[in-house]
């Protein structure tokens, strides 16, 4: 007797078949309501224009740290980022300033769609990587109602495509050999994100933590090469300048750091209280940041990482974080699965923060960031008092759990 295989009814492949094609254009109409959504005429480009300016001031043999000095009515502040940033941007320069906000405009969306959809890999790996990728543009492009991320469209910045490349990394969505080295080019680029190195050594991966230091090196070595003089420039002089990006105080800047100048009036006296908050929070931060790795919960440890990165860092300018997409996502994942008050609480508290904007809300510009009292204090440093909510509470479940 001869047994025949089944035979797939047609019904079911035609859907199989149109699935691919349906989500494809569903990804199509996303990317471009994001980039229309995010298109404004007016918007500042500051950033932008800034990396434009200066790659332009290198392919012209010219030194990138002072050609902001050009356009004094433009651009108060100049390029900070190490020289092998400017090789990067040189593609962007090419293209002159409105070139270079349409693809700007167009590798941000994009990143945008990837971090929504590799949070939801993480959050739901047991699911189709059709049905991933359908709801992650959608929480993805959801993103643009947090004003981190409408910050980094209207200025042109890079915090969501340097955020997506770490996400990629270190989420294991490159070959094996390839892990670290998206990371150590990150921060070749803009140095804060080598807390992620340290994140590799802490959860003991070590190969790869070797790869981005490499990686790391190398953008050094291509910065020097292609420009030596803006090298010792940045190397030995304007890495240790933290005044150099803009005033600590102003209320933009949600790090620890700014938010003792705003308490105390200004940034004399705060160093000790400064170094000591930098210090607990990496003690703390990195245990909880270990034990959660340790229990399989690795989108969460990436996570934490960037807030202990954001609040120890000397600046972190509301656009830096645009990492409070996937935190929002992964708390409100958490608070329905647990059925947890308390972490839907947190996420409704991140959500309310960034969505208005709460520190823009208060007084600022001309120093009125130091008349805050009250309900201003609070508002005015909420993302970094929602960071180190989230950073204390991870380290009492971790802790409850040990128990």
């Amino acid at each position: 007797m001869t047994i025949s295989p089944p035979v797939r009814p047609a019904g079911d492949t035609a859907v199989r078949t149109r699935r691919p094609v349906l989500l494809l254009v569903a990804a199509g109409i996303v990317f471009l309501g994001l980039c229309l959504w995010n298109w404004s005429p007016g918007s500042l480009q500051y950033d932008l224009r800034v990396y434009v300016v200066s790659a332009q001031a290198f392919l012209h043999g010219q030194d990138i740290y002072t050609a902001h000095l050009a356009y004094p009515k433009d651009m108060a502040l100049g390029f900070t980022y190490p020289p092998f940033a400017a090789l990067v941007f040189a593609p962007v320069a090419l293209l002159g300033t409105s070139g270079g906000r349409v693809l700007m405009s167009l590798v941000n969306a994009s990143a945008l769609l990837v971090i929504g959809v590799v949070t939801l890999r993480a959050l739901r790996p047991q699911w189709t990587r059709y049905r991933v990728a359908a709801i992650g543009m959608a929480v993805g492009a959801a993103g643009v109602a947090l004003e981190p991320v409408r910050s980094t469209f209207d200025l042109g910045q890079v915090n969501l495509i340097l955020a997506a490349l770490l996400l990629v990394d270190l989420l294991g969505h490159l070959p094996y050999r390839f892990r670290g080295v998206l990371v150590g080019v990150v921060t070749g680029i803009k140095l804060t994100p080598g807390i992620f190195i340290v994140y590799l050594l802490v959860t003991r991966r070590y190969r790869e933590a070797g790869t981005a230091a490499a990686a790391t090196i190398g953008t050094m070595l291509a910065g020097a090469i292609a420009m030596p003089d803006a090298s010792r420039q940045f190397w030995g002089h304007y890495i240790f300048d933290p005044s150099r990006p803009g005033a600590t105080h102003f209320i933009s800047n949600q790090a620890w750091r700014g938010v003792f100048a705003r308490v105390n009036g200004g940034i004399d006296g705060i160093a000790p209280y400064w170094l000591l908050a930098v210090a607990i929070t990496l003690a703390l931060g990195f245990f909880v940041v270990r034990r959660a790795y340790e229990q399989g919960l690795v989108l969460e440890s990436v996570l934490l990482t960037s807030l202990v990165g954001v609040l120890v860092s000397p600046i972190s300018w509301t656009g830096h974080w645009v990492w409070a997409l996937p935190i929002i996502a992964v708390l409100v994942h958490g608070a329905l699965q647990a059925r947890s008050w308390v972490l839907g609480g947190l996420a409704l508290a991140w959500l309310v923060s960034t969505a208005v904007g709460l520190p823009w809300r208060t007084p600022y510009l001309g120093d009125k960031e130091y008349t805050h009292h009250g309900l201003q204090l609070i508002a005015g440093n909420s993302y970094a008092l929602c960071a180190a909510a989230t950073i204390g509470l991870a380290l009492y479940g971790m802790r409850r759990r040990a128990a």
